[in-house]
């Protein structure tokens, strides 16, 4: 590639190579711009799966180009040819906040809280933002779904923007994923992503909340084990309560080590529900230090600590890896579904969109109150031996919620079960699980609510559980599916995906 001529602009090195892509730097043959290109490597692939990978560069195309946010990576071009497809992005001279990580360790919260300020004005911005796809239809929401280090790069003025769109889900959309595609990075993934299950906003903030416990700890709330096994990953992310951070950083003032413990709950209903209510908790804890130093007494013995700055404390003594990830944060919508699994429950107890025209400050965009009108009744996440990480058992297209006339409860009851019932049949786990979570929500009096709420938590476990069977057969690891399969059906002997996956585990794993 390296001369390349891609429309205006010049391949001049590669800056990375992943799975599905390169990076690239090039430079425009007529203007002073450095720019990312960014292509598919398409000969990894069967033709079958090459027409999914370039619909999905497409749509990142579409969807990337159209944001317009100071935190977030600028497309300027994409360009198709008989051999490929490419992107053409910004490009930040600076580095990643996972090689700042790595080069720095813990960050000090005077130089981390700017940062995810920005990050989070981007997702507030993405998750709220109105756009037009490829086929020309106008939708609201954006979520990015691998939000990490290498995600949120800096430039030499400590000036954050998200990058890589790449697999990002919008909102209501059902026929982009497919089995096997399994987007996300495990040591960030929300517990509901790797079960499958039903993706918003609220996934992106846990995923940034990771990202903000690393770079104040050094550390990951749930590292890979010795091994290099993504189990212990997954499984602590769905089942194991994340090391507080008072007691691996007892010097960190404990408004912000709420903020950030908050942002990991396992349920998404206690986390925060959205971007914006997360700046609003870093505002106020920047506030509330601010009044503590004006009353702390004038005649301090020593002088006032200074505070390095960003840019003072990226050292640029060796050449900082140039940023090789791909663009864009995320626009200000309603918590949107990002797992192509419909909400079964009516409308009314769905999260209104606040209107992308209510005024906004610079630093923080003011979102409008999302109410959230969901029963008390959150569901309750089980405790999986063995945690999964792909949303590929989410990927048909859910069936809608049963349209229930204002009738006696029973009816309505019936309705609901009937639903999840026929779903459960067709081994439809993830909509017979939001099926029968709709009954609960409106019947939490029932008689039957216990057996209801048992049959959830078992059919969870067992999602979970073919989840990560299904990870292990994308890695090739069959001996680690095959066990997962065995585990799924141990719970389930009747199922036939289980049966079938074990089965297809044991031919390859006969055939290495």
């Amino acid at each position: 590639m390296l001369g390349k001529i891609i429309g205006n602009y010049q391949v001049t090195g590669e800056l990375a190579q992943g799975g599905m892509g390169a990076v690239y730097r090039g430079r425009h043959q007529s203007l002073p711009r450095e720019v990312v290109v960014k292509s598919i490597l398409l000969s990894s692939f069967p033709p079958h799966a090459q027409e999914q990978l370039k619909a999905r560069f497409v749509r990142e195309a579409y969807v990337q180009s159209q944001l317009d946010h100071s935190s977030i990576v600028r497309v300027y071009e994409f360009f198709t040819s008989p051999e490929n497809y490419y992107l053409v992005m910004e490009f930040i001279d600076g580095m990643s906040l996972r090689d700042l990580i790595r080069r720095q360790g813990a960050l000090a919260p005077s130089h981390a809280v700017p940062l995810f300020k920005q990050a989070l004005s981007a997702l507030d911005y993405a998750h709220n933002f109105n756009y037009v796809d490829e086929s020309g239809n106008r939708h609201a929401g954006i979520i990015h779904r691998d939000i990490k280090p290498a995600n949120l790069l800096l430039d030499g003025m400590a000036r954050l923007k998200i990058t890589d769109f790449g697999i990002v889900k919008l909102a209501g959309e059902r026929g982009m994923t497919r089995t096997g595609f399994n987007p996300g990075t495990a040591e960030y993934m929300s517990p509901e992503q790797i079960r499958g299950l039903e993706v918003d906003a609220r996934s992106d903030l846990y995923s940034l909340g990771v990202t903000f416990y690393e770079a104040l700890t050094g550390r990951l709330p749930f590292p890979h084990a010795d091994t290099g096994s993504e189990y212990e990953v997954l499984r602590g992310h769905i089942e194991l309560a994340p090391p507080p951070l008072a007691t691996l950083k007892p010097d960190l003032p404990a408004a912000l080590s709420a903020a950030v413990m908050r942002s990991l709950e396992k349920d998404p209903n206690a986390r925060f529900q959205s971007a914006a209510d997360f700046l609003d908790a870093l505002l106020s804890y920047e506030q509330s230090g601010a009044s503590m130093r004006e009353e702390a007494p004038r005649a301090a013995s020593r002088p006032p600590q200074v505070t390095h700055s960003m840019t003072e404390m990226i050292s640029y003594d060796t050449r900082p890896a140039p940023i090789t990830s791909t663009v864009a944060p995320q626009p200000r919508v309603q918590p949107s579904i990002a797992t192509n699994v419909i909400e079964p429950a009516p409308a009314n107890h769905r999260i209104a969109a606040p209107s992308q025209a209510q005024p906004r400050r610079y630093g923080l965009l003011i979102a409008g109150a999302l109410v959230t009108l969901l029963a008390a009744a959150a569901t309750a996440f089980v405790l999986l031996k063995q945690g999964g990480a792909s949303p590929s058992a989410a990927t048909h297209t859910s069936p809608t919620a049963p349209v229930v006339t204002p009738t006696p409860a029973a009816a309505q009851e019936n309705a609901w079960l009937k639903q999840g019932r026929e779903a459960e049949t067709q081994e439809f786990y993830v909509d017979a699980i939001k099926f029968y979570d709709a009954y609960l929500r409106e019947n939490a009096q029932a008689a039957d609510v216990a057996a209801i709420k048992t049959r959830v938590t078992d059919l969870k476990a067992f999602q979970g559980l073919m989840s990560v069977a299904e990870v292990g057969m994308n890695q090739r690891d069959y001996a680690a599916a095959k066990r997962d399969y065995s585990e799924a059906l141990k719970l389930r002997p009747e199922s036939k995906r289980a049966q079938t996956g074990l089965a297809e585990a044991e031919r390859l794993a006969g055939g290495r």
